[in-house]
């Protein structure tokens, strides 16, 4: 909702500046026709400059949210080849598998808060406490069942140490954010843009439409760039499908029945 807020007053303030810039025109007509070859050399300017830093900001945006996809895929990747491990000894790990579960369960309802009847929480590395506890847990455990061979005992360490690892990874890019400043120097731009656009034009109803045109487009540029620098809320979100897919496999396996048989472990 907030993401909408804000595209909303980016769309609002350049359409207005646009309208400021036509009162202009129509005021002082002189002046206008006077500079307007330096205004358009101004404008050309702006317009460059906005261009190029906004289509870097939307690339890195789209960049942090692949990141973020590639870094759940690899934790998915992890728990898989923990689970596979555990299966070797399928009599004596069933109680590990469901504290594999519980914590894939766990991830789900962090990352994809409609799941979870709680519903959206703060993202931090405290969340990581209980994930290095179950990851320890288990991984303890495992080293301490009988006939267990020692590569697959590193193994399940070397999984554990990389779902750790990644998840940390997770959470330091959701805390790496494009900069409020950054985005209001560039979206500055793109008002101060309009402006001159107004300034040049003629206030003719035709041309008032597309500069809203304009400014709606100006506010769907901010829209993606949020959208993809907040990869779990908004429109755009990133996949859990490689989760859920272990997530119900484990649990057709393990004869459960949901979330509840998880949390129970």
């Amino acid at each position: 909702m907030k993401i909408f807020v804000h595209c909303g007053l980016i769309a609002i303030l350049t359409f207005t500046l646009a309208m400021a810039g036509e009162f202009i025109h129509d005021s002082y007509p002189f002046y206008v026709s006077h500079s307007g070859e330096l205004i358009k050399m101004i404008s050309s300017l702006i317009g460059t400059l906005f261009a190029i830093v906004l289509g870097l900001l939307i690339s890195s945006s789209y960049s942090t949210f692949n990141n973020q996809q590639s870094d759940f895929n690899s934790m998915a990747v992890a728990v898989a080849n923990m689970d596979l491990i555990l299966k070797l000894y399928q009599d004596d790990t069933r109680h590990l598998r469901k504290q594999l579960l519980a914590s894939i369960d766990r991830v789900l309802k962090t990352y994809w808060p409609e799941r979870s009847q709680a519903g959206p929480k703060d993202i931090s590395y405290d969340i990581l406490q209980e994930d290095a506890e179950a990851m320890i847990n288990i991984g303890s455990a495992f080293h301490r069942l009988e006939g267990v061979s020692q590569d697959d005992v590193n193994a399940m360490r070397q999984y554990t140490n990389q779902y750790l690892a990644t998840h940390t990874n997770i959470i330091r890019n959701i805390s790496n954010q494009v900069p409020s400043l950054l985005l209001a120097i560039v979206f500055g731009w793109a008002c101060l843009l309009f402006f001159i656009y107004g300034i040049l034009g003629s206030a003719s109803g035709f041309e008032i439409f597309f500069l809203f045109l304009g400014s709606i487009a100006i506010a769907s540029a901010d829209f993606l760039i949020l959208e993809l620098t907040h990869p779990y809320q908004g429109l755009f979100k990133v996949s859990s499908a490689t989760f859920d897919l272990l997530y119900q496999a484990i649990l057709v396996e393990e004869g459960l029945d949901g979330p509840s048989a998880a949390q129970s472990a």
